[in-house]
């Protein structure tokens, strides 16, 4: 009897998860919506109703699934949000990735083709991390255009604290986690990294892609304050979901281009919200430049918190984040 019960819940539960996913499906499907950058097709979701927010996930690679659909599901009795794929992620992962396609210029003028392909005169951007330093350089080339930036844990508007990430990634490792990444690094590096990425798809078993992913596993930790707030399930969603073939190319374009926006960002009038937490390994050097560099802003600490606000402390950010929006929106 127990265990026809225990059967019935299971079969119950998995018929409850095949409707959920199905209803997402329909649901992604009906909102999913493409527009044109010469040859390339690029993807976008769109949710709610009221002026535009166009939301830039991190990376560049990173898929806008989660946490991106939680600012949604929040934001979209407010504006009309709209959940950009980036070239190289999410929908618009299937591009050829190199220098010619992956550049900050490219980023940018796919949010402003998307802003006049849709009609928007005005938007809010809402980027975190590589998104929100592609949210304020689309804000220096339209300033017309954009209404307010609300930055996340942004990452730095110029190259000169590019290197300060790196380096406090390296001093919250220990020598045993320093250890494995170099053996590991050994495994996996053997393979190019389009070559990476096509087989975590497709061969996860390989002993290339094990330990590219116990790789990542350890160099995400760095990224939090407490890494008991780390998710597994969350954590395998975005390996297998992030493109990481763009990020050595704009890092390198930022290192040897000496990228700098930081004098054309204090012309601008544009109101800004900053957000970060205190422990974030990119250091609070990046997000005093921010602070200094965009007059009109006003910034928000969260204590006991690393780069991923909405594992660490979500119901903080959340509260910050409406409470700006509620005040700003108009």
């Amino acid at each position: 009897m127990v265990e026809n019960e225990r059967n019935l819940r299971q079969m119950r539960n998995l018929i409850l998860s095949i409707i959920l996913l199905l209803t997402y499906s329909y649901c992604l499907g009906q909102n999913l919506k493409t527009f044109n950058n010469g040859p390339l097709k690029l993807y976008y979701e769109e949710y709610g109703k009221g002026p535009a927010l166009y939301i830039l996930s991190g990376g560049p690679g990173e898929a806008p699934e989660h946490p991106y659909r939680q600012i949604v599901d929040s934001l979209k009795s407010f504006y009309t949000c709209i959940l950009m794929h980036q070239r190289g992620s999410g929908k618009s992962r299937d591009i050829p990735i190199d220098h010619t396609t992956i550049s900050i210029k490219n980023y940018t003028q796919d949010i402003d083709l998307l802003r006049r392909h849709r009609g928007d005169k005005i938007v809010t951007l809402l980027g975190i991390s590589w998104g929100g330093l592609l949210a304020m350089n689309y804000a220096i080339l339209h300033p017309e255009n954009v209404s307010n930036l609300i930055l996340v844990s942004s990452a730095p508007p110029s190259y000169t604290v590019w290197n300060v990430l790196y380096d406090n990634q390296f001093a919250r490792r220990s020598k045993p986690e320093l250890d494995s990444m170099a053996v590991l690094q050994k495994l996996f590096s053997t393979k190019t990294e389009r070559e990476l990425d096509s087989l975590k798809l497709v061969a996860q078993n390989c002993k290339e892609v094990v330990a590219y992913k116990e790789f990542i596993a350890l160099h995400v930790r760095a990224m939090y304050y407490d890494r008991s707030k780390i998710s597994k399930k969350n954590f395998n969603d975005l390996f297998y979901s992030f493109n990481f073939q763009p990020i050595p190319i704009i890092d390198k374009e930022i290192l040897e281009t000496k990228w700098d926006i930081t004098s054309e960002l204090k012309k601008l009038k544009t109101p800004a919200l900053i957000v970060y937490g205190r422990q974030d390994d990119q250091g609070e050097s990046t997000f005093y430049l921010q602070k200094e560099s965009l007059r009109f802003s006003e910034t928000h600490v969260i204590e006991k918190c690393g780069h991923e606000i909405l594992e660490e402390q979500p119901a903080e950010f959340f509260k910050i984040l409406m409470d700006y929006v509620k005040r700003t929106r108009n």
